[in-house]
């Protein structure tokens, strides 16, 4: 009588796991469309059906992320790893969280298990989340060597371009930082906070007219933001 009820019982958990399975799909389309409330109802109805799925869980955790609830994915990531300790993507995902939530050291230590794997297929995310997490700590050193790594392995890394100039800045060494901060706009012309934060090295620098370029710049891309009036603000400021 058990065998028999397994067996009735097995096409309707494979049905549930696949119906799981398009949802989660779906959910990761719309994530990548840039869709996050969407997403995050596809991927709680696949987590509903399929609980013990550990990508899923990692979806959905990336789903609370874009939506900024935090601590909802954290507990999907920490979720994730406990279905699968070896799922090393999640390691990045969940130091990301817990970066945001301030919780730095911590963080730092998800980054390095990520790390810890040689077959991990994108590191360079991971030594820029390095980068942010020692600049946060003011450990201006560590934040400029990891920023290195990153782009040694992708020269075309805006972000961590952007995230060097700001740590040299913060050393004292502007003529590198204007530097990289160059690079990350080389490689992301519309970066209007690379744009904006090269203009205040260039101030830094005794070289006004050419932070008004940056400046402007910032307004042509940004013009309704919050940044785009910080830039208009700081041309008044220089007549």
């Amino acid at each position: 009588m058990t065998a028999l009820l397994f067996l009735t019982a097995c096409p309707s958990t494979v049905r549930q796991k696949e119906e799981a399975l398009s949802h989660m799909r779906l959910g990761d389309s719309m994530l990548r469309e840039g869709r996050p409330t969407q997403a995050l109802a596809e991927l709680i109805k696949a987590n509903d059906l399929d609980p013990n799925n550990p990508v899923i869980r990692n979806i959905l955790g990336i789903a609370y992320l874009e939506k900024g609830m935090v601590p909802h994915a954290i507990n999907q990531f920490e979720k994730a790893l406990y279905l699968d300790p070896g799922y090393v993507e999640v390691h990045n995902n969940l130091g990301t969280a817990l970066l945001r939530d301030q919780r730095v050291k911590e963080a730092i230590k998800e980054f390095n298990k990520a790390l810890g794997n040689h077959l991990y297929p994108t590191p360079h995310f991971v030594y820029y989340n390095l980068g942010q997490a020692y600049f946060l700590l003011k450990e201006f050193d560590k934040s400029r060597e990891n920023y290195l790594e990153a782009v040694k392995l992708s020269p075309n890394y805006s972000l961590a371009y952007h995230g060097l100039g700001l740590a040299w800045k913060m050393s004292g060494n502007l003529e590198e930082a204007a530097e990289a901060l160059k690079k990350a706009i080389e490689n992301a012309p519309k970066f209007a906070q690379a744009h904006y934060d090269f203009g205040e090295v260039l101030l830094e620098l005794k070289q006004p007219s050419l932070a008004v370029l940056a400046f402007q710049e910032v307004i042509s891309l940004v013009p309704e933001s919050d940044l785009g009036k910080k830039a208009r603000q700081r041309i008044k400021e220089l007549k």
